[in-house]
């Protein structure tokens, strides 16, 4: 529900708005967005989902205890959301995926402790490797392997060709 919401949000107005303000936010001050309004609604948005999310956890648990919310829980989610890739839809849901099954991929193999290290191991990889996180590397494999964007007329569209190619 949360991934069709925020997919639906990020392709109206106030989603081009709000990247624009991410981008460049005097740059979208000068052509008429109103910043303090967005950032406003994105605190609001963001707020009312985290809401939504600890009510639909909690009711999972049936419990509601303050150990749960942990520093290192917080953590965790940041890391899931840097690894997939910020800035995506997909990528915090990828990255939950992986920090989600990987607790039991090692659980018989590594202690906790251990898992703790393979986790900061992985997360350093992953930093230096991918800095834009697993997403956008995937999206730039694939537009390298599918070759140069063309428009319906055959031509190469701007910055799409590596230099020496489509002549």
């Amino acid at each position: 529900v949360a991934y069709v919401v925020i997919s639906r949000l990020v392709g109206s107005r106030i989603g081009r708005a709000m990247i624009a303000l991410k981008e460049n936010e005097t740059l979208a001050t000068s052509v008429g967005i109103d910043v303090t309004r967005y950032l406003v609604l994105a605190a609001v948005l963001s707020a009312a989902m985290a809401g939504g999310a600890g009510s639909l956890y909690a009711h999972y648990l049936k419990i509601i205890d303050p150990d749960i919310f942990l520093f290192i829980y917080t953590v965790m989610m940041v890391i899931m959301v840097i690894t997939g890739g910020k800035g995506t839809l997909a990528g915090p849901i990828v990255g939950g995926v992986i920090f989600g099954f990987l607790p039991v991929i090692l659980r018989p193999f590594a202690a906790p402790a251990v898992q703790w290290i393979l986790y900061g191991a992985l997360m350093i990889v992953i930093v230096f490797m991918l800095p834009q996180g697993i997403i956008p590397a995937l999206q730039r494999a694939i537009a390298n392997w599918s070759g140069p964007t063309r428009d319906r007329s055959g031509a190469l569209l701007a910055g799409s060709a590596k230099p020496g190619e489509g002549q």
